[in-house]
């Protein structure tokens, strides 16, 4: 009964069952390939879906001043909301929830370089924006500074399309460009990024100034909209309900009127994103481990056959000292062999799929399928699981043989 005599007996015996050796070991494979092929896609496909949101921004609030809907303090309702950056730089300092806040205004205007003329949006924001809504410049430039805010300079932050389209091949930092019949120099081109919503248009074909320069060409006071972010998740729904009380207060409006402001809650969405990938990934691993348990089936059934034609083989080896347990525990060890092959093969062609899935382009679409180490580690210890439970009861049945019956058989 030790080790590489016992593997050739049982190599022998699998080589007379070939047919439902190979069906076995292909089951276990196909079980395998299932579960991690499954959970490859949709772990590729949730970073893909995930990095595209953090495109607009992550963990952020976009806030559009409205109008009221109830009346307040004797005051009627359907009074817009209008508000300043100081006025919304002072709610921040009152509201401790929040992180960083940037208003931001908006105006659709003509940008031009030569003969290359286009309508964009153009947006007057502040320092703190970048970080909000994900603007990372490329090499060699930079995005809106405190010096440009403090001395209303007549910069420019150009998306990476819009800059292609003014400047063609040609280096845009440091270039001029016209806008109402002002001159600004580019200081930066927003390096490109996967976003799949916005508001306005996307962010590659957007501009951006420095929120005082904005006003001062174009002449608006009150804000379009403004972006903020908590502190922390936690925190986050506390700092929409400052929001609400301190601009309440500070404009006359009921603090329970929602309407007075509309909130686009990306939060709530990277949360409802989150349930959503969490419930499709249970439901595949759920479809993967069914498919991995008809395997296991396979494998119990191919044990009990085998030890059936061993019987003679095994009340030999217990009539000579070998013990129960030491049968137990080879069987088991079989069982983990046909197990491990057809699990071996099922993480080789998933790795290839992936592979092939990777080579076709489809990237930008369905993401890159990833095996994690989780993904391996879980399914390793899947197949164990299943594995041992295959091999258990032909085990116990071949441990608990009586020598004399089994040599007589």
């Amino acid at each position: 009964m030790t080790l590489f005599p016992g593997l050739r007996r049982f190599l022998r015996t699998l080589a007379a069952q070939k047919v439902r050796t190979l069906t076995t070991v292909m089951g276990v494979a196909w079980g395998t390939l299932s579960v991690v092929l499954l959970l490859a896609f949709g772990t590729g496909l949730e970073a893909h879906m995930k990095k595209q949101a953090a495109g607009l921004g992550q963990a952020i609030a976009i806030v559009w001043p409205q109008s009221t809907t109830l009346s307040f303090q004797g005051l009627g309702k359907g009074r817009p909301i209008r508000l300043t950056p100081d006025e919304l730089h002072e709610m921040a300092r009152q509201v401790s929830q929040i992180e960083t806040i940037s208003p931001e205004f908006s105006w659709r205007e003509i940008v031009q370089v030569g003969e290359n003329v286009h309508s964009v949006r153009v947006s007057g924001v502040y320092p703190e924006f970048a970080a909000l809504r994900s603007q990372k410049p490329e090499a060699g430039g930079r995005f809106v500074n405190a010096a440009d805010i403090a001395e209303k300079r007549r910069v420019i932050f150009l998306g990476h399309t819009l800059a292609q389209a003014l400047f063609e091949d040609a280096k845009a930092v440091g270039r001029r460009v016209i806008i109402a019949n002002t001159p600004f120099v580019v200081i930066g081109v927003l390096a490109p990024k996967q976003q799949n919503s916005d508001y306005g248009g996307r962010d590659e074909w957007n501009a951006v100034l420095p929120a005082t320069t904005h006003q001062e060409v174009f002449g608006q006071r009150f804000v379009n909209n403004f972006i903020f972010r908590a502190r922390s998740i936690d925190e986050h729904d506390e700092a929409v309900r400052g929001v609400y009380q301190v601009l309440g207060r500070m404009k006359s409006f009921d603090p329970v009127d929602a309407e007075a402001l509309d909130f686009w809650d990306l939060t709530e969405e990277e949360k409802m994103l989150s349930y959503i990938f969490l419930a499709m990934n249970i439901m595949l691993v759920g479809a993967g481990v069914f498919t991995l348990l008809v395997g296991g089936v396979g494998v119990g059934q191919l044990m009990y056959i085998l030890v059936r034609q061993r019987t003679a083989e095994i009340g030999l080896c217990m009539a000579v000292g070998a013990r129960p347990s030491r049968i137990l525990i080879e069987v088991l060890g079989e069982a983990l062999i046909l197990v491990a092959s057809g699990g071996a093969l099922g993480f080789a062609l998933s790795w290839l799929a992936t592979l092939a899935v990777g080579q076709m382009g489809v990237e930008e679409f369905i993401g890159q399928p990833a095996i994690s180490p989780s993904i391996a580690l879980g399914t390793v210890v899947l197949l164990t699981c299943i594995g041992l439970a295959a091999g258990w009861f032909p085990a116990r049945r071949a441990a608990r043989l009586d020598p004399v019956l089994a040599l007589a058989h």
